[in-house]
């Protein structure tokens, strides 16, 4: 590993930057996709044979949600990290770090608890803007993120024993979704194989059928 790293400074310097941070509370942090999605699929699409033809989408994009304040105008939230202090003492006292569910799980219990995510999508807009190389960041100044919708999160119980199975039971993979929006990039086909084998060993372990969730 200490090889692999020494030959790949790019990489090894992406590494150390991405554990540098460590944000306040996950309620009021900004999310993005590092991997692209299809808007809009051509006509001549083949579902039956993505993989073996070069597939063309009309359009790229890559999704973001950007924290604002849950009151009129829903200016943006400052992002904020952990203290070093509280870190440091986290460290310290050797015990498992749940840190990020206890915050949730209190923040959310509170009953006029409500957190709200501008829903922002950013446009390819050149050959630079790689969709295989997912270290490489789309430069916002060339093309910005715009808001397409909101998400507003309220008060809600989630530690319940219900809702843990509910969790345990999902499988999350970035091909859960419309054709039209389908996940490109040499990173995503990856992950669309991978994720669902690793849902099916835990769903056989667990003794579960997994099935979308309905309404």
């Amino acid at each position: 590993m200490v090889l692999w790293l020494k030959s790949h400074p790019y990489e090894a310097t992406l590494l150390k930057n991405s554990f540098k941070r460590f944000p306040k509370s996950l309620l009021i942090e900004r999310y993005w996709s590092a991997s692209a999605y299809s808007l809009g699929l051509k006509s001549d699409f083949d579902p039956s044979q993505p993989g073996r033809i070069p597939v063309e989408y009309p359009v790229v994009i890559k999704y973001g949600f950007t924290p604002v304040f849950s009151q009129p105008p829903h200016q943006q939230l400052p992002l904020e990290s952990r203290p070093e202090s509280e870190l440091q003492r986290a460290k310290a006292s050797g015990s498992e770090d749940n840190y990020y569910r206890e915050d949730i799980i209190q923040a959310l219990a509170k009953p006029d608890a409500e957190y709200c995510w501008d829903f922002q999508i950013q446009f390819q807009t050149s050959p630079e803007m790689s969709i295989d190389d997912t270290t490489i960041v789309w430069n916002e100044e060339e093309s910005p993120f715009f808001t397409v919708g909101r998400l507003i999160i309220k008060h809600q119980q989630v530690n319940s024993a219900k809702e843990n199975d509910f969790g345990e039971n999902l499988s999350f993979s970035p091909a859960n979704g419309l054709a039209v929006h389908r996940p490109v990039g040499a990173i995503n086909r990856l992950r669309s194989i991978v994720y669902h084998i690793v849902a099916d060993n835990r769903h056989e372990k667990r003794g579960v059928k997994y099935q979308e969730p309905t309404v």
